[in-house]
């Protein structure tokens, strides 16, 4: 992928809450998969407002009594650069989520052995694109993508090498109307006038 000018941005983790239990001889059930993002360029659109989680219960209790070194920047001892502000979190409800998603696998196979949640792609298509942007899928299997991002107002483009998966997902994928000025209605069909044509 290098080679095609992709660079390799950042990995996720989505943690299957459900996972099937299983008996291997030799490994324990998968109950994570990796998601990794490329991109084409070193910038590139994020909206991570629209992902932000709440901060939780632990803000109360850790930002009751903060210390002298939680108000200023307090930075790394192993001389990382990193460092951090706590008091910067006091005014806050809601915060940037993990690179890790907890969700539940899907309960039928929609006839594809691989179906995943819908909150999945849903999640990476509101952090990358807004309403009217194009969200390619190159694996399109049962077009769990393509169905989210048309519910989110989004054009999607599915690409498969199975012809039953595409004929499946044509069939069942509903075009959005969009209206542009005016509520739909029905005109009238004006009847033409028969003209004499002289010959």
């Amino acid at each position: 992928m290098r080679k095609q000018g992709w660079l390799w941005t950042e990995e996720f983790i989505w943690h299957k809450k459900n996972c099937y239990p299983g008996k291997w001889p030799n490994r324990f059930r998968d109950a994570w998969e990796r998601l990794l993002q490329f991109n084409k360029n070193r910038k590139f659109n994020m909206y991570q407002e629209e992902v932000m989680v709440p901060m939780g219960d632990w803000a109360q209790s850790r930002l009751k009594n903060l210390s002298e070194t939680d108000r200023i920047r307090d930075n790394s001892k192993v001389g990382s650069g990193f460092g951090k502000n706590i008091s910067n979190w006091l005014e806050r409800d809601k915060a940037y989520p993990a690179n890790v998603l907890h969700l539940a696998t899907e309960c039928n196979n929609k006839n594809h052995s691989a179906a995943f949640p819908e909150e999945l792609p849903e999640w990476f298509i509101k952090l990358f694109t807004v309403e009217n942007d194009t969200v390619l899928d190159p694996f399109m299997g049962s077009g769990t993508t393509l169905f989210v991002a048309n519910r989110m107002r989004r054009n999607s483009v599915g690409i498969d090498i199975v012809p039953e998966y595409c004929e499946m997902v044509r069939k069942q994928l509903q075009p959005v109307e969009l209206f542009l000025l005016e509520p739909e209605m029905v005109y009238e069909t004006a009847k033409s006038k028969r003209r004499n044509v002289l010959r």
